[in-house]
């Protein structure tokens, strides 16, 4: 998927956790701290491929990922998942969990669109095993297109029921 697709994605993800874990809106550095993250983990995965929004932006840290592991490895797998959640563990900062939290989101969004591309991920990696859902797209195609369209519509519901209409 395209990043601007994984962007989407990441609101999404971020804005569902809100509305069914019953968490409610804190205080507006909270809230932009969580979906910051999110949005920036929805774009972490893509560390190991140079050519990506996030690779061009990290040059030497992608293309060093990218020698040693290869794409869709190990930042699309378990391992990326579990860095993230030890995070708050390494540094101490006021919204540490709040940080942790939002990054694993936006990961876990970023992974459920990739494997919704013929490529798939290796979630078990170093286990060579692909995953991949029975039905897929191919990147930048007409499908994805449309698939980033639905989730602009479905993120942009769900902020309106997170903070307008939870305001009454």
């Amino acid at each position: 998927m395209k990043s601007n697709t994984h962007l989407l994605g990441g609101v999404v993800a971020g804005a569902a956790y809100k509305a069914f874990t019953d968490v409610p809106p804190e205080t507006l550095q909270h809230e932009l701290t969580f979906f910051g993250a999110a949005v920036l983990g929805s774009l972490l995965p893509d560390l190991c491929h140079p050519g990506s929004y996030l690779g061009k932006k990290t040059v030497f840290l992608s293309k060093t990922i990218s020698k040693t592991f290869g794409h869709r490895t190990i930042t699309h797998s378990w391992i990326m998942i579990l860095l993230l959640c030890l995070l708050p563990q390494w540094i101490d900062w006021r919204f540490e969990e709040t940080l942790s939290i939002g990054l694993v989101v936006g990961v876990l969004s970023h992974l459920v669109l990739d494997a919704a591309t013929s490529r798939g991920i290796q979630l078990l990696y170093p286990l060579p095993i692909r995953f991949r859902f029975p039905f897929y797209t191919k990147t930048g195609s007409k499908t994805e297109t449309n698939i980033a369209s639905l989730l602009g519509l479905i993120a942009a519901v769900l902020m309106i029921h997170l903070y307008i209409v939870s305001l009454f």
